[in-house]
């Protein structure tokens, strides 16, 4: 079958023809995917920065936002039925550890990633645990649930920082960022303010009607937030960037007693004056990662069936899986907001 792998430790990403699935195992399903999503994390495995070359073995096929239908069903497996359309959360947890025993899934220890640890969603199959399935409605485009995973960590993050009322500073632009200030607006937060030095992806965040677009590196876009804000600073910030310094920028203008949820992950550790810039200001930090299994999936779908113009204002390209290294390159040039690949014309395009 088509797929998209990284066959070689080095940057880059190839098409490859691995064996389709064999029948699936008990509890398993196997899906034809439809659509995918490319995913930051796809991105780190492209580049082959410390962290993908130190976690992702070779040969593998990546990605792990996708939606499809049901080609097979395992013994066991009740609840799913061949050809229901399907997403699924990419974390598979152990279900056993006092995490998953208490509702905590998504920070599970023994987590195996879907395209990162075990084989991925960018191909025609995909097994996966009948468990981690989502049922689809009918109303929501095969574009935006290919991309329920990524919506998912926004919709956490807000969820988690509880912005309701406030006054809410959104940092780093990309994918993830775009989905969060969207978000955020419809969760009722008294301003919302995006944070992107890239032209291209500072252009989609306006369009989401925001309060304010600011590039950090301009000379008075601390004095707009602040204006903004009457003086006080963000209540609520929600960091996706993981750059070193926007975090401590971020930091410093945030309003005392504020709640900082960070998601981006740092390319490496990152200097912090805890003293004056958190435990004096009395600041809130909260480490966000994956989605909560599965509450935040419900909430992520109510949000695509009641914002369809949100979710196509970030969703910028729909590209034929074939055309996968030009969306790569999109990436590289920071050109895009989401990007997803269309797997349907594959079947066909191979057997013409």
């Amino acid at each position: 079958m088509f797929a998209i792998a990284k066959t070689e430790a080095a940057r880059g990403i190839w098409s490859a023809s691995p064996h389709l699935p064999e029948a699936p195992a008990r509890g398993m399903v196997v899906v034809d995917v439809m659509a995918a999503g490319i995913c930051g994390t796809d991105y780190h495995i492209y580049s082959w920065d410390a962290w993908s070359a130190g976690r992702v073995p070779t040969p593998m096929v990546i990605g792990h936002e996708f939606v499809g239908r049901i080609a097979a069903v395992g013994e066991g497996v009740t609840g799913f039925r061949i050809g229901e359309r399907v997403s699924a959360e990419c974390h598979i947890a152990c279900g056993e550890c006092r995490f998953c025993r208490t509702g905590n899934s998504h920070i599970c220890e023994r987590t195996s990633i879907i395209g990162v640890d075990r084989p991925g969603a960018f191909a025609e199959q995909v097994t996966v645990p009948a468990s981690n399935l989502w049922h689809v409605p009918d109303a929501i485009p095969d574009k935006h649930a290919a991309v329920f995973d990524p919506v998912g960590n926004a919709m956490h993050m807000v969820s988690t920082a509880r912005v309701t009322a406030k006054n809410v500073l959104v940092v780093g632009g990309g994918p993830i960022g775009l989905f969060a200030a969207a978000i955020a607006k419809s969760h009722g937060a008294r301003t919302v303010t995006l944070q992107e030095p890239n032209q291209a992806r500072a252009a989609i965040a306006a369009s989401l009607d925001l309060d304010l677009v600011l590039n950090p590196r301009d000379p008075g876009a601390k004095e707009a937030l602040l204006s903004l804000t009457n003086g006080e600073g963000p209540d609520v910030i929600l960091e996706v960037s993981g750059n070193a310094a926007a975090i401590n920028a971020a930091l410093d203008i945030a309003a005392p007693g504020a709640t900082v949820a960070l998601l981006g992950i740092p390319a490496n550790p990152v200097e912090i004056d805890l003293g004056a810039k958190v435990v004096m200001k009395g600041i809130s930090l909260l480490g966000v990662t994956g989605r909560r299994m599965y509450e935040t999936w419900y909430q992520v779908e109510a949000f695509m069936l009641k914002n369809p113009d949100l979710m196509d204002k970030v969703i910028t390209h729909v590209l034929p899986a074939s055309d996968f290294h030009h969306g790569f390159e999109l990436m590289d040039e920071g050109a895009c907001g989401k990007i997803v690949l269309d797997f349907q014309a594959i079947g066909q395009r191979l057997s013409a």
